[in-house]
């Protein structure tokens, strides 16, 4: 039960439809980050992880894509896609994650240039973002899950203060420093062949021409994906979560504006340089480039 449920009202059909057209948008969102085409199979588990939800959302999320031609059922291969994601098909059910980005976006910038309390009304919100109360309640149910806000005992919510101290980029870029190139170096680390051509294969489409079609939260949760691939080989679940907590607190200082797309190249070149020393298995020396690529100055969002 996340943080919002405990006083929700039941959802309305129009709530639940709303929620299923935006499960509907995430799947194909990923399915463009990761280069699918007509006719690729989505599997439900690999979404499941993907995005860090259960079956059971996918599975609405699916059968909303089933409804808008975007995805078929077949016999023994459950669901695959119907439509290329960056087809002009594919737009509506995109457009409803393009809305939830920008206004989590300006949730973000306004919790760190001081122009929202620290205490908040869910009415407030609705007329301040122009939201619906389903709209609010799934970006209050993400803003809580990644730690930034929580709900107060009797009414309202409230910000951390943490979240938008100036040093807290700096914490988080520091603590990756630490855990990842330590993660590479653990004595069972190992990345499957197939993972390193999988994150080759994005990098590479992201360096030769996707990058200037990207937004930056796709760009952010490109790099985010690469590295949290890459401190899986672990095999430790610590890592991996502690990075994906710091990662949700970075995000909040990534969507403030873009990067330069000079600086996120330099980042993919790297990102590309690193996974040629793993695939030779020179952990130490893949340990050693994760910690200057990590050590460089950033470019907003990507590393």
């Amino acid at each position: 039960m996340t943080a919002s449920d405990s006083s929700r009202p039941p959802a309305s059909s129009k709530g639940g439809s709303e929620r299923a057209e935006h499960l509907a948008g995430l799947i194909m969102a990923l399915a463009r980050r990761e280069g699918m085409k007509a006719g690729d199979r989505l599997i439900e588990q690999r979404l499941a992880d993907a995005l860090d939800l259960s079956r059971a959302p996918i599975r609405l999320g699916l059968k909303a894509l089933e409804a808008a031609g975007l995805a078929r059922g077949e016999p023994h291969r459950g669901f695959v896609l119907a439509k290329h994601p960056t087809s002009g098909a594919a737009q509506p059910a995109l457009a409803a994650v393009r809305r939830s980005e920008q206004v989590y976006t300006s949730i973000a910038g306004d919790v760190l240039a001081s122009r929202l309390p620290a205490d908040v009304t869910e009415a407030e919100l609705m007329r301040r973002y122009g939201l619906s109360r389903a709209e609010l309640q799934r970006l209050l149910d993400r803003i809580a899950a990644e730690g930034w806000i929580a709900r107060l005992p009797g009414y309202g919510w409230r910000f951390a203060e943490t979240v938008s101290s100036p040093e807290a980029q700096a914490k988080a870029m520091a603590f990756r420093a630490v855990i990842e190139p330590a993660a590479i170096a653990q004595p069972g680390f190992a990345l499957q062949q197939e993972v390193i051509a999988r994150l080759r294969e994005r990098q590479l489409r992201v360096f030769e021409g996707e990058l200037e079609k990207m937004t930056i939260v796709e760009v952010f949760l490109s790099g985010c994906e690469f590295h949290e691939e890459i401190i899986r080989g672990a095999g430790n679940p610590f890592f991996l979560e502690s990075l994906k907590r710091v990662n949700s607190i970075r995000r909040l200082f990534a969507y403030r504006s873009f990067a330069d797309r000079d600086g996120m190249r330099r980042h993919v070149r790297e990102h590309l340089r690193l996974l040629e020393v793993l695939e030779t298995r020179r952990y130490a020396e893949a340990a050693e480039l994760m910690a200057k690529h990590l050590q460089r100055p950033l470019v907003a969002g990507l590393s």
